[in-house]
């Protein structure tokens, strides 16, 4: 007697599959000053801590400047649409989603009757090692382009 495995279970099978194959950006990544082509004077040290499970993304940031030590913390739901307001009253869209093996992060700002959009695309090299994170902006001052390169510690 032949088997024959249920459709439901052969898609199961291959959406696992194609989930497991996703770089996995969880850990602590420093920004290798040196080769980041996008330099900054005030900044001293950029870091992230990184979690990823399923689709919650967990990123607190650490950067150390000219003013000191700065923490923040943001989460995300890759696939979900989030919506928030800072203390000023400024209005945030954004929008993490796969796009095959890079992290893609859409956000839209309103401030006043301003609109500021970014882009950051997160991609793993091969070893896991280095994290290369490319954003763009774009709002009434023009537009710009700034490229990171973190390193796993």
């Amino acid at each position: 007697m032949k088997r024959n495995i249920p459709i439901c279970m052969l898609v199961f099978l291959v959406a696992s599959a194609g989930a497991q194959s996703r770089p996995d950006f969880s850990g602590t990544w420093k920004q290798n000053m040196e080769k980041s082509p996008t330099k900054s004077s005030w900044l001293k040290s950029y870091v992230n801590r990184i979690e990823l499970q399923d689709a919650n993304l967990k990123v607190t940031t650490t950067t150390v400047g000219d003013r000191g030590e700065r923490t923040y913390e943001r989460t995300y739901v890759i696939g979900t649409e989030q919506k928030s307001q800072d203390r000023e009253g400024d209005q945030f869209t954004a929008n993490v989603k796969w796009e095959g093996n890079v992290l893609v992060f859409e956000t839209v700002e309103k401030e006043h009757n301003t609109i500021l959009t970014s882009k950051e695309v997160w991609a793993l090299s091969d070893d896991g090692k280095i994290l290369t994170k490319n954003i763009h902006r774009s709002g009434p001052r023009g537009e710009s382009d700034q490229t990171y390169v973190l390193e796993k510690q």
